[in-house]
């Protein structure tokens, strides 16, 4: 077998057949062809092929693929594999593609922690692969985001069509073969995921690239009038805002304060007479205060003094909570949000959701019941499958100390409370 990292110009075949991939959303359903000049542009599509080991025998391979000729037109590419030998891949027949939601990328979304879902897989002999949409790698550096102005969710849906595409055909490079995925998708990564079926579902069976789909703890639309029409009130809100999002860069400082200067006044004018430590919990156990998606919605459930002030986690080690705090991209697109406002607020018609019945692979819903919980499951009934799971993680009673919305990858328990169900689901499917 070939070892991996010899392997530049098959990655670089493995660009250019991944490349019609961009022409699906919305389109009408075509075969598709890969003219020569996609496999001429794609002779500069991988860059800074990387592997390093994340647990005996299994190793992650990163690397870069350009998606436009902008500075910032590219996604990052993930691969987490167990391993025959350094730099060969064992030969697996099933694998779980992986999409990030808001603010954290591949490697903070799903990487962070001593156990991580990527890795149980990976054990366990599937074959994973994700994404680093293109906004997670702007730099903090940045001061114009003019670039940003058409980013939105269709862009992203099409970038993981790319991704989707040279996962398999690297997979078959590798002895794997080129057979479809199923497809993981987190927060507003299952929304991205959500938008890419839909334009996936108007293209020749031959050439979708989708087995099964895992939405885990998000909605598309909403059977609550409430919850509908909360979504219409920040959708306007945030028109004629800034073209950006810098809510990772107040994670970012959040994480990185509470880890070198945990009980020091927090300087963030938000978190008044807070230390750096309770500033950082309060985002995450009590994110309802900031963002309220759904009732008590929250990111980690957590423990409140006499006060209300958190006091500490009850799930997630606070040290890991904070890790990923500090790992969030300092930037997101402001369309991309609103454009997930504008399908669940559902009074303007948009192309993104107009298939939805004829996406019809098997699906696992994957709630949090101090997240979306029970509120994601309404989505999947519009779908057309007809083979629908749902796995709902209860903890606790009331709402606001359940488990939450990153419990599901950041938790002590998530292996057997979360990982092992959608492994099981997925050797049965």
């Amino acid at each position: 077998m070939l070892k991996l990292k010899k392997k530049t110009s098959l990655l670089i075949l493995t660009a250019a057949l991944a490349l019609p991939s961009l022409s699906f959303a919305q389109a009408p359903a075509v075969e598709a062809q890969i003219p020569d000049i996609q496999i001429a542009a794609a002779a500069q599509a991988f860059s800074n092929v990387e592997r390093r080991v994340l647990a005996p025998n299994v190793a992650e391979y990163s690397f870069t693929v350009r998606v436009g000729s902008g500075p910032y037109d590219e996604i990052g590419v993930h691969r987490v594999v167990k391993e025959i030998a350094p730099n060969v891949p064992v030969h697996a027949s099933r694998a779980v593609f992986l999409a990030h939601g808001d603010i954290w990328n591949f490697r903070a979304a799903f990487l962070t922690g001593a156990k991580t879902l990527p890795v149980f897989l990976a054990e366990k002999g599937v074959d994973v692969w994700g994404i680093d949409f293109r906004w997670t790698r702007v730099p903090a550096s940045v001061t114009d985001f003019s670039f940003m102005q058409n980013w939105g969710i269709e862009q992203d849906a099409r970038d993981l069509g790319v991704a989707l595409g040279v996962a398999r055909v690297t997979r078959a490079l590798t002895g794997s073969g080129l057979g479809k995925l199923y497809l993981l998708g987190w927060s507003r990564g299952g929304q991205i995921s959500y938008v890419y079926l839909n334009g996936e579902s108007q293209l020749p069976r031959a050439v979708r690239q989708v087995k099964g789909f895992i939405p885990v703890d998000i909605f598309l639309k909403t059977d609550v009038e409430e919850l509908r029409q909360a979504a219409c009130d920040r959708l306007a809100a945030a028109q004629g805002g800034p073209l950006e999002s810098q809510n990772g860069v107040l994670f970012q400082t959040l994480g990185t304060l509470a880890t070198v200067a945990p009980n020091d006044p927090s300087p963030i004018p938000l978190f008044p007479g807070f230390t750096n430590r309770q500033a950082a919990l309060f985002v995450g156990a009590a994110t309802f205060q900031i963002f309220q998606p759904v009732p008590f919605y929250h990111f980690v459930g957590g423990t409140f003094d006499a006060n209300g002030l958190p006091s500490g986690l009850l799930y997630t080690d606070p040290s890991v909570f904070f890790t990923f705090e500090a790992a969030a991209s300092p930037y997101e697109p402001s369309k991309l949000v609103n454009d997930g406002e504008e399908i669940t607020c559902d009074q303007t018609d948009v192309p993104f959701d107009d298939h939805l019945e004829d996406i019809t692979v098997p699906v696992l819903y994957v709630g949090a019941g101090g997240g979306f919980g029970e509120f994601g499951v309404y989505s999947t009934t519009l779908l057309g499958s007809t083979d629908v799971t749902t796995h709902i993680v209860h903890t606790a009673s009331p709402r606001v100390v359940d488990f939450g919305h990153a419990d599901l990858f950041l938790a002590g328990d998530a292996q057997a409370l979360v990982w092992q169900p959608i492994l099981d689901w997925v050797k049965t499917h």
